[in-house]
């Protein structure tokens, strides 16, 4: 393996070379989170508080010289890059605006290149985002007259090429622009300075086959690589035949355009149900993929990321308009991720066949009935299953069979509260206007999750449709009268009807609902004998009994 390793800056990289990005590369997704950290970092140094900024290391691939120009593929940088070449861009824009010509002028060195046959190269130029080649030709075309009477924003949105692709490139030119207008002429010159004196590692090979090596060499020397890239470079370092590695690349595209920005949890989640990484895996997803994966299998390995993918995707974003995508959505809105490697298994099983659509919409269906059970009404924390979610996602991953299923289940039951810790739990779980203690719209959330269940699990049919909240004794009268056994499930104009009766007058209106908990509490207190501590003691035990068994 032939590679050469120095020490190098900034300005010494942008400079008589060429930089490609493949299209099948990573897309550019770096946001203002860091575009801020990158941005303060650099000012540091103007500031003197630092006396320069490293950015880690770029991984390069040599190519042929084209008249006198070196050229090069990024394999490892690309985003740092990219944005280096925004923040000078942004710079070059904003000397124009302020008739700053020599310095803009000497700039554009940083952004183009000049071959033998005198033509201009933009040094950066990503297949994928025609932007950002725009955006440098057109920092250097426009004149200081025309930057001064153009916004930045105006200026970046004409040179946009691509809808959503670019939308980022975009915004970071923005960003930067914004920035920029905010500082003294001498310290754009100060931070135009610092931005070229940035230090990195240059690591060049000659070969895509070293290049992927280098990958592994970097991780083992601790220089920070995210799980992806690594688990990337592994995977196209041993697909064979060679010959196939362009497809595993569009393979590989495919993957990261399905799961997005969820790139790092996803492959967490994919070795957990997978590998069954556990809390004890101190070396994360990329090594419990890697230790665990025949190299001859890359390819394997590959296709099944991409089918989980879709998965995930499904999860974080559901499409269908059943009952399992509203619990699916209902655990994204409450950001509940430790169910994921579990969800991506019962999918795998579904798919193969290994469950039924029946199954598999009762496994959601407990899930969505044991998370309200355990978090909602008891209190615990979900990262107290992780060990659960290990053992059982990989075992259903593993062979999804009905004594796997059921070893699942009852495993989680057991977690769940006792019943007189449901009890306990419901006496405090209220809703009303009245009282500060109850009034937070959450507690209404969880009131009517709760009351959802209880219909569900007593009548079989899921609730889908919206419905009010009815307060049985007056909540006014008494802060008590808040708690959960003195709520019901009740349509609108019912409630309406209910305003300002007693109880022996309500009854004949909760007969009427269609809601069968509200029309079997007009029976059961036919009599207008009703105690609200009581009927929470009656909910516990139902709801106990119900989702135990």
């Amino acid at each position: 393996m032939a590679f050469e390793a120095r020490q190098s800056t900034v300005g010494k990289l942008l400079n008589d070379s060429i930089y490609r990005i493949p299209r099948n590369q990573r897309a550019y997704v770096w946001d203002e989170h860091n575009w801020k950290d990158l941005f303060e970092d650099i000012k540091l140094v103007t500031e003197e508080v630092a006396t320069s900024h490293f950015i880690g290391s770029i991984v390069l691939m040599e190519e042929e010289e084209e008249d006198s120009l070196g050229v090069f593929t990024i394999i490892d940088g690309q985003q740092r890059v990219i944005t280096l070449t925004l923040l000078l861009s942004s710079l070059m824009f904003a000397f124009k605006k302020r008739n700053m010509i020599n310095h803009a002028n000497g700039t554009k060195k940083y952004l183009v290149a000049i071959d033998t046959k005198d033509v201009e190269h933009a040094i950066v130029a990503p297949e994928n985002h025609l932007s950002l080649t725009r955006i440098v030709e057109g920092v250097i075309a426009i004149s200081p007259e025309d930057a001064a009477a153009m916004s930045a924003v105006a200026f970046s949105k004409s040179k946009r090429a691509s809808g959503s692709k670019d939308e980022l490139i975009v915004k970071a030119f923005q960003y930067f622009s914004a920035s920029f207008a905010k500082m003294k002429d001498e310290e754009l010159l100060a931070f135009r300075d610092a931005v070229i004196s940035v230090a990195y590692v240059n690591i060049k090979s000659s070969s895509e086959e070293d290049s992927y090596t280098i990958f592994e060499i970097l991780n083992a020397r601790g220089i920070e690589l995210e799980d992806h890239e690594l688990l990337k470079n592994y995977i196209m370092r041993y697909i064979h035949p060679i010959e196939k590695r362009d497809d595993a690349k569009q393979v590989w595209s495919e993957i990261e355009a399905t799961v997005g920005s969820n790139m790092k949890a996803f492959l967490r989640h994919y070795a957990i149900q997978k590998y069954r990484l556990g809390q004890g895996d101190k070396d994360g997803a990329y090594k419990k993929i890697r230790d665990f994966t025949d190299p001859k299998k890359a390819a394997d390995l590959l296709y099944d990321l991409r089918l989980k993918a879709g998965y995930y995707a499904e999860i974080v974003e559901p499409t269908s308009d059943d009952r399992n995508a509203e619990i699916l959505s209902f655990l994204r809105t409450h950001n509940v991720r430790v169910f994921r490697p579990l969800l991506m298994s019962l999918m795998h099983a579904r798919e193969i066949e290994q469950l039924t659509s029946e199954q598999y919409d009762d496994a959601i269906g407990f899930i969505y009935r044991f998370y309200i059970c355990y978090k909602i009404i008891g209190g615990m924390e979900s990262n107290h299953l992780s060990d659960s979610i290990v053992k059982h996602s990989y075992a259903i991953e593993l062979n999804c069979t009905q004594q796997v299923l059921d070893e699942w289940k009852n495993s989680f039951n057991e977690k769940l509260p006792s019943e007189e810790t449901f009890r306990i739990n419901l006496l405090s779980l209220g809703w009303s206007h009245s009282w500060p203690l109850y009034s937070e719209t959450k507690l209404k959330d969880r009131c009517k999750l709760v009351l959802a269940l209880l219909e569900e699990l007593k009548s079989g049919v899921r609730v889908s449709e919206a419905f009010t909240i009815e307060h049985i004794l007056p909540d006014s009268q008494a802060q008590e009268n808040s708690i959960i056994g003195n709520l019901l499930m009740l349509e609108e104009r019912l409630n309406a009807k209910c305003k300002d009766k007693s109880l022996k007058e309500k009854l004949p209106i909760y007969a009427e609902s269609r809601y069968a908990t509200t029309r079997a509490f007009a029976k059961r207190y036919a009599n207008g004998c009703f105690d609200v501590k009581k009927r929470v003691d009656f909910i516990a035990k139902d709801l106990f009994e119900m989702v135990i068994h």
